[in-house]
């Protein structure tokens, strides 16, 4: 084989190993969520290439030290799931929200490769933790791709 071969046959592995990288970049989606009385926050959805999922959600504005507040990616089998219509009577829970003695909250959620991310349009949804553990809707961010 002669240099040029060999430089070629580099080049090429080289190639192919940057275009497998490249495929291998997780899946990035956002929600900016917003609610009542000032709540606000982030959260970030990473679908790794094995099909794992880490979801970080970050909220300001609860009442301080509160307590803990449930929080889920809401869908539909329409795939048309909406916070404003908050139609989405499926979800995938997410750990809860604890709100710190600022009514800062940091929750980090591992969901494995068995636990498909749906299709179709999805949501961010904050609960009231009054009266019951799992309230109403009070912060709601739409998921939308970066």
């Amino acid at each position: 084989m002669n240099r040029y071969t060999r430089f070629g046959a580099v080049l090429a592995v080289v190639g192919v190993l940057a275009l497998a990288q490249q495929a291998a970049k997780p899946q990035v989606q956002y929600a900016t969520i917003t609610g009542a009385g000032g709540i606000e926050g982030t959260a970030v959805i990473m679908t790794l290439p094995s099909g794992e999922h880490k979801v970080f959600v970050q909220v300001e504005g609860l009442k301080p030290g509160s307590g803990s507040y449930a929080n889920h990616i809401h869908y539909n089998d329409k795939g048309d799931a909406n916070c404003q219509a908050q139609n989405g009577d499926k979800l995938v829970g997410l750990a809860n929200l604890v709100a710190d003695g600022k009514g800062y909250a940091v929750a980090f959620t591992e969901l494995p490769t068995s636990v498909k991310y749906p299709s179709g349009t999805t949501y961010v949804n904050i609960h009231s933790n009054s009266p019951q553990p799992v309230g109403a809707s009070i912060a709601c961010g739409m998921v939308e791709m970066k």
